[in-house]
């Protein structure tokens, strides 16, 4: 799920944003804390798709196994009120709106640039870049293999300024530039990403700077250099700017004494916290349920949340269940009166008058503790975990269409769809009065509340 998803992302690009700046920004190995930069970024996109299979679900993995929960299966009931708009719906539709907002933005800088630069007088240089000369107090840029610089920096400062430049083209910042802006793009909600792409800017000026040092500039009259223009913008964010706003750092970083190559071991924080990463992104086969469960003489758990407790007996002893129905995040539409023949096969996510089921919630979490049945080969290997299952409740009361939202094993989704198929008529749901389908989903937990032990010789 695209949600879930980039929170996972944002954690990690959080978790190595920190990293960096506590132990790796105030070094002066500039080409590795580059790299350094780019790989956290590239790691953070793709540690959520790397799930590994673990027997027993670590408390961080509980905790992330929760988080999910919240997303798959929200309460679309607000105060009240009947809305086919669910919390995820609405989150999801802000997210595109800011993606949307942001491509426009990334968008309308590089359509600038390309501006600026067919407005300008064009040279050829030697090294093969192309240099763009235009009128007006711009900022000295580069972009691939393109230089841009306003008239009085062509005429009184070209040599530092067009070192500094080339050193952006040569080492091609650019590329960099454009993977940054796919991850801000994808992450422009969160601020780490944002600082993570200043972080690397400010890295792109250090190299620059060493390369125009190495060509024997005096660091002293390149610093007065930066210091009488200090008054210069970046005016392009897809652009590698003669940029000033970070000056002092980068004074600074020009006279600090060069960091032991041991340093560079700091990286090795990431480590744990891609091993971290990794743990909570895990797929337990024993995932810990979160609400109280049903207790039975094979030592099963089955439980369905709800946000009161009903109080029930099962084989002689008093249990907790919670349990309640809840609409599904499934083809949102609008509601509206059913008149048409293609209204009446619509199937909607919230109605007026919710299906039940007979007897109510106390019968069906009976029915449930009668008929689910532990397999016994996943109880053998120990095999748990919370299965969600949406299913449509058709106009005439009876189970419709049975999926898996949330899969744990093969032998434990069978049971639960079993189960849910096995189900009674319910009473339908109704909106403007008239019976409706409509999807909801259970999750079902399965929980041995004792291991079986093997028996010798297994």
């Amino acid at each position: 799920m695209l949600l879930i998803y980039q929170i996972k992302v944002g954690l990690c690009l959080i978790a190595f944003y920190l990293l960096w700046k506590l132990l790796l920004s105030r070094e002066t190995f500039h080409r590795f804390n580059r790299v350094a930069l780019l790989s956290v970024m590239a790691l953070a996109m793709v540690l959520p798709w790397m799930r590994l299979s673990l027997d027993a679900a670590a408390p961080v993995a509980q905790q992330m196994v929760v988080l999910e929960d919240l997303i798959v299966t929200p309460n679309t009931q607000v105060a009240g009120q009947q809305s086919s708009w669910s919390v995820m719906g609405i989150a999801t539709v802000l997210y595109f709106i800011g993606m949307a907002l942001v491509a426009a933005w990334l968008l309308h800088s590089q359509w600038n640039l390309r501006r600026l630069m067919k407005n300008g007088r064009r040279e050829a240089l030697p090294n093969g870049a192309s240099l763009h000369v235009v009128p007006g107090d711009i900022s000295p840029f580069s972009y691939f293999g393109h230089i841009v610089i306003n008239e009085q920096d062509y005429r009184d400062n070209p040599r530092e300024i067009l070192i500094h430049e080339q050193a952006h083209i040569d080492l091609r910042h650019s590329l960099d530039i454009i993977f940054w802006s796919l991850v801000a793009l994808f992450q422009w909600w969160n601020p780490a990403a944002w600082l993570l792409g200043r972080e690397l800017r400010q890295v792109h000026e250090y190299e620059a700077d060493m390369a125009v040092l190495n060509q024997g500039v005096d660091v002293k009259q390149y610093q007065l250099l930066l210091i009488r223009k200090s008054v210069g913008n970046q005016l392009f964010s897809m652009a590698n700017s003669f940029n000033y706003q970070s000056l002092k750092k980068r004074i600074r970083m020009m006279t600090m004494n060069k960091s032991s190559r041991w340093n560079t071991l700091r990286a090795l924080a990431v480590v744990p916290v891609i091993a971290l990463a990794l743990l909570a992104f895990a797929n337990p086969k024993s995932v810990a349920a979160g609400v109280t469960s049903v207790q039975q003489d094979n030592a099963v758990q089955s439980e369905v949340q709800a946000p009161e407790p009903v109080q029930v007996e099962a084989a002689n002893q008093p249990v907790e269940v919670k349990a309640v129905p809840e609409a599904v995040e499934m083809n949102t539409e609008e509601l509206a009166p059913v008149d048409t023949e293609p209204q009446s096969k619509k199937v909607y996510n919230s109605v007026e008058q919710m299906p039940e089921f007979p007897g109510g919630m106390a019968e069906m979490m009976k029915f449930l503790q009668q008929n689910i049945q532990y397999p016994a080969n996943a109880a053998k290997n120990n095999v748990e975990g919370r299965v969600i299952l949406q299913f449509v409740v058709e106009k005439d009361g009876q189970i419709g269409e049975v999926k898996v939202v949330r899969s744990v094993d093969p032998e434990l989704d069978a049971e639960a769809l079993r189960v849910v198929k096995s189900m009674p008529n319910f009473i339908p749901g109704r909106q403007d009065g008239k019976p409706v389908a409509v999807w909801y989903t259970i999750p079902i937990s399965f929980k041995l509340q004792s291991k079986p032990q093997k028996q010798d010789g297994e």
